[in-house]
């Protein structure tokens, strides 16, 4: 689940730049400190997190962010300084940035109030192009847009390793110090790096060497281009062009076409007699947990529709009308697989959702129901992705009281599924109250055994 953060104050700048004014807002955000927000002419059309290098939020990283907003972005920049400063001070084990990031782009996303939601870029320069390097490899799949990276190096100073997420790998340089991240084989969306060939910093033949062969990987060299990046001319151009190339590109899971909701379909090459599968994801939306927990359960026969929560609720919808719509998509596919049968499913907020859609489906629809499914739900839910209010200095659970919810089910037997080191208060709320509910190894991502999840929900809907 992804903590809530309060902001503290919100000044509005501006400046005149180019023949036209540029709003520039700063906010003060806990362990961000003070992020410069720069605003485009109109409605952003895509969300970027710059990272500075290690001299801070000034004169060349502010022209870049300038740059981007020029091109429709909303660009928040970060001090990098504050930011490592912050890290330093870390109680866990290991240090997982990715988490932080979406925090933020949710946050300000969330503040700004964007009618959708946008998944960010990652922009670094020097310190910040290793920081977000690694950020992108740890995240699951599909968190951010990409990265692009300003003169960049591998190494980095932290006084702790990176958690490997998603798969990054390191190893120490200097201990309590300094880390070497290591080139990865498995980027999910594009990384691209600009290191001037005067570089000598981060020399140009080493970065090349690092990112050879390296997949969705691409290094532009500027040939009059030192390790500050001083002269805007020579790397201007193909700093807007490689962050126009990412925006562009396609770094989502494939969509069903022509729905209005954001779903991704999973098939299946078995074909078996099981029902289809509903699922709706978290709020970090539809990741590489989620796709992999659908591609296993599509090995065992079940054909998969998965709705991103990040972006249907990212606006606040009603349990009425999210069943309206789901209903639509699922009568759909119900002739697309020559499949009447149904299964509702969710994880962690989807988890909290699927009891009211249960019982709010027309009646042609609930004869079909063939199971619910709740993988790590809360005791209440919102139907809208939301952030701790400005003013609020507590945190409110959702108005939707799930337990009652499910215990109105009555087509079926629902069945909620919770990790073994999980929290034990609530896993008791749910087994005390009479839900059925399964335990099974692991945390709030039951070890990413997508098999074993799989076999769990195949078994509880027999």
């Amino acid at each position: 689940m992804i903590k809530k953060v309060i902001f503290i104050g919100v000044f509005i700048l501006g400046f005149f730049s180019k023949g036209f004014s540029q709003q520039i807002d700063t906010v003060s955000y806990g362990k961000f400190g003070k992020i410069a927000v720069y605003h485009p002419i109109g409605i952003p059309t895509s969300v970027a997190l710059f990272v500075s290098g290690d001299g801070g939020w000034k004169t060349g990283v502010v022209d870049m962010a300038r740059s981007l907003a020029a091109q429709g972005a909303l660009v928040l920049g970060i001090d990098a300084r504050h930011y490592e400063y912050y890290l330093s001070k870390v109680k866990a084990e290991c240090l997982y940035p990715a988490a932080d990031f979406e925090e933020l782009s949710i946050d300000i996303q969330k503040k700004y109030n964007l009618s959708t939601y946008h998944k960010p870029v990652l922009v670094g320069y020097s310190y910040g192009a290793v920081l977000v390097y690694g950020i992108l490899v740890q995240a699951p799949a599909n968190t951010f847009k990409g990265a692009l990276a300003l003169g960049f190096c591998p190494d980095i100073n932290v006084v702790k390793p990176f958690c490997p997420g998603n798969g990054l790998t390191q190893h120490v340089l200097k201990p309590n110090k300094s880390y070497y991240l290591e080139a990865t084989k498995s980027l999910t969306a594009p990384f691209i790096v600009l290191n001037g060939a005067k570089d000598q910093t981060c020399p140009y033949e080493a970065t090349a060497a690092f990112l050879k062969d390296m997949p969705r990987a691409e290094l532009i060299g500027l040939d009059k281009v030192g390790h500050g990046f001083a002269v805007a001319a020579n790397w201007l151009p193909d700093f807007s062009a490689a962050y126009g190339r990412i925006v562009g590109g396609d770094a989502q899971p494939p969509k069903a076409l022509g729905e209005p909701l954001p779903l991704t379909v999973v098939s299946s090459a078995k074909k078996a007699s099981l029902p289809f599968v509903f699922m709706i994801s978290g709020d970090g939306g539809w990741t590489s947990f989620d796709q992999s927990l659908a591609e296993a359960l599509a090995t065992k026969g079940m054909y998969v529709i998965g709705l991103d929560a990040q972006k249907y609720f990212w606006k606040a919808k009603t349990p009425a009308l999210a069943a309206a719509e789901v209903s639509q998509v699922i009568l759909k596919y119900q002739k697309q697989f020559d499949n009447q049968q149904f299964v509702l499913a969710g994880y962690s907020f989807g988890a909290s959702i699927v009891p009211f859609l249960a019982n709010r489906l027309p009646l042609e629809l609930k004869k079909d129901l063939k199971g619910v499914v709740s993988l790590s739900p809360d005791d209440y839910a919102d139907f809208e992705i939301h952030i701790t209010d400005m003013l609020n200095l507590g945190t409110s659970k959702g108005k939707y009281d799930v337990l009652s919810e499910i215990k109105k089910v009555a087509v079926i037997k629902p069945v909620c599924i919770f990790g073994k080191d999980e929290d034990e208060e609530l896993k008791q709320t749910f087994i005390k109250s009479g839900i059925k509910t399964m335990i099974i190894p692991g945390n709030h991502h039951f070890t990413k055994d997508f098999a074993g999840i799989a076999n769990t929900i195949a078994k509880s809907i027999q």
